[in-house]
């Protein structure tokens, strides 16, 4: 039996310890902001973000980052503090889900899910951090859609358990990052399910696409398999209208037959091209500008 040394010891305690405290505040928060329910839970996620993220290294980033679209210095000023307080809102919210009034959200284009939702036929729906995706895609499975996702797992195992917990609902299947991830959702797709995955992240190892007139590596997994299986392409996206006040848009769905001369790349940069592109530049304040995507 291996021997653990006291030096390894101590970091493993120290470990526990530290993710115990972090996830013993985590569920004190949770019951806190059950209790104050949705819409204040939002607002105070804004508050928050609007007051103490102009001192953090977060709103650098995003002011970094917003002059690939702007050169305007006050602009990127007012845009990057609307962007924290959104970001604020999104995040906080997470913690409420199940208590959001789906009364308050409005469809754009439901006659496109209309159509499919009773073809047994994979399909693949695309969007991005944008407005809050996790209304995007309980808005999906409410409607009737079992989705297959990708998610990056949490360091601390406790808070990961909880988070899943609260993204649980009918029809929703999880997949951690990684080989096996992947061998589900081509199941998935083979078994004439849906997969719903969040495209608009940076992946170091990934192909180069032209995104804002910039290199940027992304991943074009997704648009591998949609070429591999030849699925519909669905795109869609929330977008924040008021604090508690939703749009759900979809965009026209890509049959196979308009993308199969593509490569991967080639359909991946059609994607930012053609959608998240457009509606970051439609509401700049609504996406998650906040990470190191160039």
């Amino acid at each position: 039996m291996k021997q653990i040394s006291l030096k390894r010891f101590k970091k493993i305690l120290i470990k526990f310890f530290i993710d115990l405290l972090l996830f013993l505040s985590f569920k004190l928060v949770k019951i806190l902001l059950n209790f104050i329910g949705f819409n204040n839970t939002s607002l105070l996620g804004g508050y928050l973000f609007k007051k103490i993220g102009p001192v953090t290294r977060y709103h650098q980033i995003i002011k970094s980052n917003m002059k690939v679209i702007y050169k305007d210095e006050e602009k990127i000023k007012s845009f990057a503090i609307r962007n924290l307080e959104q970001t604020g809102k999104t995040f906080f919210e997470f913690i409420n889900l199940n208590k959001f009034n789906k009364n308050k959200l409005t469809v754009i284009n439901d006659e496109y899910l209309k159509e499919i939702i009773n073809i047994k036929k994979s399909y693949l729906f695309v969007s991005a951090h944008y407005g809050n995706w996790e209304i995007t895609r309980n808005f999906l499975l409410d409607y009737g859609f079992k989705l297959h996702s990708v998610y990056r797992q949490a360091n601390n195992k406790l808070i990961n358990n909880e988070i899943q917990k609260i993204r649980k609902k009918p029809g929703a299947y999880f997949y951690k990052k990684g080989k096996e991830s992947a061998k589900h959702m081509i199941k998935a797709l083979k078994n004439n399910e849906c997969l719903a995955i969040l495209v608009d992240q940076k992946d170091n190892s990934g192909s180069k696409i032209n995104f804002f007139n910039n290199p940027a590596n992304t991943n074009t997994g997704f648009a591998a398999l949609a070429l591999k299986y030849q699925t519909t392409i669905c795109p869609i996206r929330s977008k924040r209208i008021t604090n508690d006040n939703f749009e759900i848009i979809i965009d026209k769905p890509i049959l196979y037959n308009e993308f199969k001369n593509k490569n991967e790349v080639e359909l991946t940069q059609q994607i930012y091209s053609e959608h998240i592109e457009k509606w970051i530049i439609e509401d700049p304040s609504q996406w998650l500008w906040a990470h190191k995507r160039w």
